[in-house]
């Protein structure tokens, strides 16, 4: 489910799950955490790039067809489970690049926003499109005000549709648009700009920074898990 190679001294850690679109489910939620810590502790590796694989996507996110129907302890489950990948991108103290390639929707785009740097393909494009799926967007917004504040997560959120890579850019949802084969490439020379920092400087103020959005996520899952409590319904 994942792919690793080290390219110099950046991880590259590619998204190898049974579709092409790789669909975030627990397996690989959990091979994402396992590839992430191990990077985080090799001391050999200066920073992380993750990446959806050629012709694939970064991710399209769940299978909302499955989230619809959790309920009781499983939607609690699953909200914890995402919070947890998502603190888990948050806590690696080294620089991380997420490389966006054809679609990340729903739980792949707030995945996409944990990143130090987003680079996206010009043919990319993100979605959030969890209303119109019937699903409460509890977390995504609460992700989307934090990152963008009130005024663009409302937009994003109640428009429902795709956001093409002029778009994103415009939001300032990613940091560059560069040609699908020079994608990873330029995903690295993003890494390796970060890496070149002092490290503990480095680490220690992404830690400082990124507290307050960890603190967000946890009480976004707990209200979260409120919500799925009184309504019966899920909530991402």
């Amino acid at each position: 489910m994942i792919l690793e190679e080290n390219i110099g001294s950046v991880r590259l850690i590619t998204l190898n799950n049974f579709s092409k679109y790789n669909i975030i489910n627990e397996d690989l939620e959990i091979a994402i955490i396992k590839a992430l810590m191990a990077a985080e502790h090799d001391e050999a590796v200066k920073s992380l790039v993750v990446y959806g694989g050629e012709n694939r996507s970064f991710s399209a996110g769940g299978n909302y067809n499955e989230i619809k129907k959790l309920r009781g302890e499983a939607a609690e489950r699953w909200v914890d489970r995402l919070v947890e990948l998502y603190r888990t991108v948050l806590e690696v103290n080294k620089p991380t690049v997420a490389a966006v390639d054809g679609y990340a929707i729903g739980i792949g785009f707030q995945f996409a926003m944990m990143f130090d740097r987003r680079i996206m393909s010009a043919d990319a494009c993100f979605v959030m499109p969890e209303l119109k799926q019937g699903i409460y967007c509890s977390l995504g917004a609460a992700i989307l005000h934090f990152t963008h504040g009130y005024a663009t997560m409302q937009e994003i959120i109640y428009r429902c549709g795709e956001m093409n890579a002029r778009r994103c850019l415009d939001y300032r949802l990613i940091n560059q648009i560069t040609e699908r084969e020079l994608l990873v490439s330029a995903a690295i020379g993003h890494a390796n700009l970060l890496a070149a920092y002092p490290r503990a400087v480095f680490s220690h103020t992404k830690r400082a920074m990124n507290k307050p959005f960890i603190q967000t996520l946890e009480r976004s899952g707990q209200e979260s898990k409120l919500l799925q409590k009184i309504f019966r319904f899920p909530c991402q």
